[in-house]
């Protein structure tokens, strides 16, 4: 068994591998909704809040630390929600920020990737 660890570019390349998979999976997606309402637009919500989180990180540098990576995704998918199913998104991604900061500040700012514990914390 391997030590996988998710660093920073790899958590880049998932911002942008979400986008890919979220635009081929769009009407796909929508068709799924069903709850609260049928109003066919979670796959949309998820792909503009997910845009929106891959252009902050964009906007960073690409030597960013995995704290300003996820900060990032975090506060781009913050800004950019849409809907109730941008808005879970959006939340996911905040819990995944705050958890990767404490473990950092909690590490003197040393954090270079995250493990599965701290992934699942």
């Amino acid at each position: 068994m391997s030590a996988r660890r998710l660093d920073a570019p790899a958590l880049r390349a998932w911002a942008h591998a979400a986008v890919d998979d979220l635009i081929t999976h769009t009407d796909e997606i929508n068709r799924l909704n069903v709850f609260p309402v049928a109003d066919a637009d979670t796959g949309t919500n998820m792909l503009f809040t997910m845009r929106s989180a891959w252009a902050h990180v964009d906007a960073e540098p690409a030597d960013g630390d995995i704290p300003a990576v996820a900060s990032a995704l975090a506060a781009g998918a913050l800004q950019g929600a849409r809907g109730n199913s941008g808005v879970i998104l959006s939340q996911i991604l905040l819990g995944l920020a705050e958890v990767i900061t404490t473990a950092a500040a909690q590490r003197d700012g040393d954090l270079s990737a995250v493990d599965a514990a701290l992934f699942g914390a």
